[in-house]
């Protein structure tokens, strides 16, 4: 998947790179890359699934007759 760079304030990168462990994250990328996923997907404007992943539960459906 692409990335990009945004940039963050120097006092919430600290912190949370203060907080690594208790926040079970590896590094602050990681950890904020979570956090917003997670908002976006709660939030319903991101799909927990990838388009391929979609594409599969939906031919399993059509197979098990749930969809036409």
């Amino acid at each position: 998947m692409k990335k990009r760079s945004i940039a963050l304030s120097a006092d919430i990168v600290q912190v949370i790179a203060d907080h690594l462990d208790e926040l079970s994250a590896g590094s602050v990328a990681e950890y904020v890359e979570t956090v917003l996923r997670t908002t976006l997907m709660e939030a319903g404007y991101m799909s927990p699934y990838s388009p391929e992943e979609e594409q599969q539960v939906e031919n399993r459906l059509r197979d098990l007759g749930y969809l036409d």
